[in-house]
This record gives structure tokens, sequence and C-alpha cells, in this order.
């Protein structure tokens, strides 16, 4: 490398590395102006400090003199200045916050831990991009100071016993004991993910449990992907649309979901929330929705760097009072843009509440939507045509599986465990497709649907309701 370049490497390095960590263009884009507020006196101190080492390092301005004061400013004043801002603080240490806070700033948009350690490897990503500068910026601030004529001088004098115009703490200005210049990207990364979670309760993860008034992460297990859904196609599209809404900013209405016990609504709630890498997922308990609402939307809105689904499961919508929803969504007071509330019932919602969002009713499962599963199954493993007899000899068999004990109940759930069976018994799948080409076909017993509906119904609404819901919904009206 050529001497000129070598003498100017540490501050090129450190200007470029400041302006990527530090500094935007105003509004008028005329001019670099520092981003961070709280160490906004600091770091203009310190990239004048940088261009006054330039001048002198180019010769375009007078060494300093520790002795005599010339009328212009030179680096003297500089470390001066920076040492008084530091206060109580050493340089390596206001060094060090300053550059967490333009981490924290810089890369919120990926706070989770495993994210940032897989984008420490990578310099292409902001988070690996990021990370190499705040090294590279220490490491070549600790070459300025070390090379820095003024601080040179002041220790000649110091030893000599001569008076100087540098103050003590700014003679031992240095990042000695500082974290950046010695660490590593992947351990930036791992400081850099404990500090945000620190700083932002929901950098631990993706799914909080919130109870007692604080949030605590859970690992949501067994939990489908949208593409692992079979049937119920109004279904998914609901879900997938209104959440998309959200995610876009265009909504943040609730969305209402009903319906008997087993048919998803839970498992798909979830998983559609889960899909979108945007969406912080909280599992609140039903009494969040009443007393405890107002302090739950509170601590979400003041995270609005973050999207929430709230998630209300299981409410028994005939007992809850429903006074805090109201005021708060579609009432006196508006629901912050960052959160969107799902409220999952097996009853139905009253008139008052489901017209404040989109209501969706899961249809009954019947032997019509049994065969729409089966066959949405066998279309995602690449069969384009599934015949309606192999359909309807698959879904007898399950209604048989059924009478038999194997399961306890007909719905999306127990179907599905069914078909996980019968694909690992291959020779079970060749039977049923030589039978499908015989001459009699056995049918699902629709009879036996019926019976599982009316008994859910019966023990959710009581034998009074049992007419009024049959004729309403049972005949698809």
């Amino acid at each position: 490398m050529p001497r000129k370049k070598r003498e100017f490497s540490d501050l090129d390095s450190a200007a470029a590395s400041f302006n990527v960590l530090f500094e935007q263009l105003d509004s008028a884009g005329r001019e670099r102006v520092i981003v961070s507020e709280r160490f906004r006196k600091f770091l203009e101190m310190l990239r004048q400090y940088l261009r006054l080492e330039r001048l002198e390092r180019e010769g375009s301005a007078p060494a300093p003199s520790m002795v005599f004061c010339s009328g212009e400013p030179d680096t003297a004043d500089a470390l001066n200045a920076l040492a008084r801002l530091c206060g109580r603080h050493s340089f390596g240490a206001m060094v060090d916050d300053a550059l967490y806070e333009a981490l924290l700033r810089l890369n919120a948009s990926a706070p989770l831990r495993p994210e940032l350690l897989k984008a420490a490897d990578d310099p292409a990503t902001p988070a690996g991009g990021t990370i190499r500068h705040a090294i590279r910026f220490a490491k070549s601030l600790a070459s300025v100071l070390k090379n820095s004529a003024a601080l040179k001088m002041y220790a000649k004098q110091q030893s000599a016993g001569e008076l100087s115009r540098l103050a003590p703490a700014a003679g031992s200005l240095s990042l000695r004991g500082s974290f950046f210049p010695r660490a590593t990207p992947k351990g930036l990364a791992m400081e850099l993910a404990a500090r945000f979670e620190l700083a932002d309760p929901f950098a631990a993860g993706r799914s909080f449990r919130y109870k007692d008034e604080s949030f605590i992460p859970v690992e949501l297990k067994s939990i489908r992907t949208p593409d692992q859904f079979f049937g119920y196609a109004e279904a998914k599209r609901v879900f997938g649309d209104h959440y998309a809404g959200f995610i876009a900013g265009r909504h943040n209405l609730p969305l209402l979901v009903s319906g008997l016990p087993g048919l998803g609504k839970t498992q798909m709630t979830i998983s559609y929330a889960l899909a979108l890498k945007e969406v912080t997922l909280i599992l609140p308990g039903p009494e969040s929705l009443q007393s405890g609402l107002e302090r739950l939307i509170e601590k979400l809105a003041a995270a609005p760097q973050h999207k929430f689904i709230v998630f209300f499961d299981d409410i028994d919508t005939r007992e809850l009072n429903w006074y805090y929803f109201r005021t708060h969504v579609g009432g006196s007071f508006a629901l912050p843009a960052n959160i969107m509330t799902v409220i999952a019932s097996n009853y139905r919602f009253p008139p008052n509440i489901s017209s404040r969002g989109r209501a969706f009713t899961f249809p009954f499962f019947d032997e019509i939507r049994c065969q729409e599963m089966i066959e949405d199954l066998f279309v995602s493993r690449g069969m384009e045509h599934v015949s309606p007899e192999l359909l309807s000899l698959i879904a007898a068999d399950y209604v048989e599986s059924y009478g038999q004990k194997l399961f306890d109940e007909l719905s999306p759930r127990t179907l599905a465990r069914y078909l996980e069976l019968y694909l690992a018994d291959q020779e079970k799948r060749r039977l049923m497709l030589e039978m499908s080409h015989g001459d009699v076909i056995t049918k699902p017993d629709p009879q036996a649907f019926y019976a599982q509906n009316m008994t859910l119904l019966r023990a959710l609404y009581g034998k009074e309701a049992i007419d009024e819901i049959r004729e309403k919904e049972l005949s698809g009206n």
C-alpha cells in the first residue's frame, strides 16, 4: 500500500463506517445529520475531531500546539470537548453505547436471536453489514487515537513534567476496555440479541403468553403450516385475506371465528399468524378480554415496531362482559393500527359484537366436507384427478373407524390423523384403489355426521335451541 494511502486508511475507514452507522441526509438533502438524539453532541464532536485529524495529517492545518493556542480550532480543542462530553463515563463506554444504539436502530426489523446469528455470518445482510461496520469503526478509531500527534505530544509533556493544553481526561482518551475493537461478528450478534431482549420484550420470540401483565415466550409445537390444511377453502381464504389486509395496513378489524369444537379454529388462527414473519402472536387468557384489555393494549401500543395478532381462544360469548371490547373496538377509543384481535368461540357472537369486525362461522363437518378434505390432500400430493369412488371409499372407511372407537369424534383433526395412517399403509392404499374400480362402492354414512353434530349442538346450546339451529345452519341458509 502506498505510504499516503496507509496514512489515511484508518481515517477513511472510520469516516465511511461513521456515515453508515450514525448519519443520514437532512430533509433538504443538502447536509449529513446525526440520527441519534441521545448521543448527538458527542457524535458531532467526534466527527469534528476526525475531520481536524485529517486536515492535520494532510498538512492543510498546522500540527496542534500543546503550549500555544492558534486562532483556529485544532484536534486539541476537539479532544478536550470530547472528554467534557463524556462526563463521568469513559470515552470507550461512550463509543460502545453509541454503537449499540445505532445497531439496535438499524437492525430493529430483525431483532430475534436466530435471525441475528444467521445474518452475522453474511456481510451482505443488513445485520451482517452493520455489525462489521461497527467493529471496523472501533478498530479504525483506536488506530486514529494511537497515531494522534496531539496525544503523542501530550504523553511526552507528561513525561517531562510540562504543562499542556490537553486536559488529563482528554490526554488519556482511548478505547481501552471497549468491547468493539476486539469483537467478532458472531460475538457481537449475540450481545446485540441480548440487548434487544432487554430493550424489547418481544425480541425473544414470535409467540407469547400474556399473564399477570407479563409476556412469556412460548414455543407452539404441532402447529401445521397453512398448506397442511385440507378442505375448508372458504375458511382458508378468509384467514389469508384478513391477515394480509392487516399486514398491509389496510385495516385492523377483529376477526370473530365461531364453530363447533374440532373444526380447526385454533390451529388455523395460529398457523396463518405464524406464517407471516411480520406478526408477533399474543395469547392472553379470557380475563384480558374484559377488565384487563385496556392494560394489554397499552403495553402492545408501546411497541409500534411490531405487528400484533392478539388471539383470544375458547371464549364463552354468552358469559363475557363485552363492555371493554365495545369501548376499545369501534367505540370511544380506536385500537392502535399495529394491533388486531382474533376471537374464537364454540358459540355464536352477539349481533352488536359481530358487527364490529369480520365474522366467520366454520360450516359443519359432514360427509361432503369430509370428502373435500380427502380430495384436497391428494391434489396437494400431485394427483390431478381423484375418482369420486375412491373418495367415497376412504370417507366410508374413516366413518367405520370412528364407529369402531378408533377415534373419539368425527372432525377435521381426527380425519387428519386417519389420513396419516392411511398414507403410511401401502397395502391398504392398494386395496382401496382396487375396490374403487368395483361395482359396489361404499358411501360414508351421513347419519353418523348428523348425530355427531347434533350431540355437540345439544351440549353447547341446550335442547331448546336445536330446532332453530338445525333449520338455520344445517339447511345452509
